[in-house]
């Protein structure tokens, strides 16, 4: 079956006698995915983004249940439209307009806007048709921290004291209420329109789960330490502050760091994107890391470390 490992000359031929098409398809590659291909398509002078992926087993990704994600955040509204899925094909509209940036968190339309879209996807669960999975981004660290364990990651010697951080930060979780949840909030997962409207995309990890690790990875992915931003980020989303949401933010911040980190690791021993792609990603969403998932790695687990010292300043 074709997937993301498939050569890029056989997935243009699978996608360009795709039945979706009703005249002569023009497919080119789009650059800036870490896990999946993708492509911008043309036909009758519509633009589509047609996105190859794979079930991968490690990080619980199933396109079927993929799939039925991206057709729920389409219905609720904070997503393209899925125009046309099959096996690990889907097509999408294209959307005229750019990723998100960090110096977007400046712009406190961008940033309300961001934060409305996020609380629109977590009321949005009665669109789900069908089954999604659960996350639960402790249980992620700890399956992840077994696979770089079994199979002889460069980090080995870390593994287990990230994954006892994960451990503890857990039994700090309040009681919460799970929501539909996008669970890969880095920025150019968020796209922007000529008219300023966001859009979410790559819903590889759609899912119920806890809605603080979206909130928290508005900032947790990106390198800015401002808890101004933060702030204005949950007084948006709950309309208040007190000393518990805050707690509860960090932890969540702190976890999504450590996902982050060892997805990187992982991805590492198991991607089978070409190493070109890889490095092409990286290069252009993160122009002055190390190229390749290892400088992913790397970028988060300095993210984490820094916020994991502000979190035992604050919280003990």
């Amino acid at each position: 079956m074709m997937d993301a490992a498939t050569p890029d000359v056989d997935v243009r031929s699978h996608i360009a006698a795709l039945p979706f098409w009703r005249t002569p398809v023009s497919i080119e590659p789009l650059v800036g995915g870490l896990c999946n291909k993708n492509f911008i398509a043309e036909a009758s002078s519509q633009k589509y983004v047609v996105r190859v992926g794979r079930d991968i087993p490690v990080h619980g990704i199933s396109q079927a249940l993929v799939q039925n994600a991206m057709r729920a955040a389409a219905e609720v509204g904070v997503s393209p439209a899925l125009r046309f899925a099959s096996g690990p094909v889907t097509v999408s509209d294209f959307i005229d307009g750019r990723h998100l940036r960090p110096d977007d968190m400046q712009d406190d339309a961008i940033l309300a806007g961001l934060v409305r879209r996020i609380r629109e996807l977590h009321a949005g669960g009665a669109a789900i048709d069908g089954l999604l999975p659960y996350f639960w981004p402790f249980q992620v660290v700890r399956t992840y921290a077994r696979y770089l364990k079994e199979n002889k990651s460069r980090i080995v010697a870390d593994v287990d004291a990230l994954a006892n951080h994960a451990n503890a930060l857990e039994r700090l979780v309040s009681p919460f209420h799970p929501v539909f949840t996008h669970n890969d909030l880095v920025p150019q997962n968020v796209m922007i329109d000529k008219a300023d409207t966001l859009f979410l995309i790559d819903w590889d990890y759609g899912a119920y789960g806890h809605p603080l690790f979206d909130v928290a990875a508005i900032t947790a992915n990106i390198d800015d330490d401002s808890e101004a931003i933060d702030a204005k980020i949950l007084t948006h989303y709950f309309g208040g502050l007190n000393d518990e949401i805050w707690k509860q933010f960090r932890i969540f911040k702190l976890v999504v760091n450590l996902r982050e980190t060892l997805w990187g690791a992982v991805q590492e021993l198991a991607s089978k994107l070409d190493r070109e792609i890889v490095e092409a990603g990286m290069s252009s969403l993160y122009p002055d890391q190390e190229q390749g998932y290892a400088g992913y790695t790397e970028m988060n687990r300095k993210r984490f470390l820094r916020n994991l010292e502000h979190f035992k300043s604050q919280h003990g």
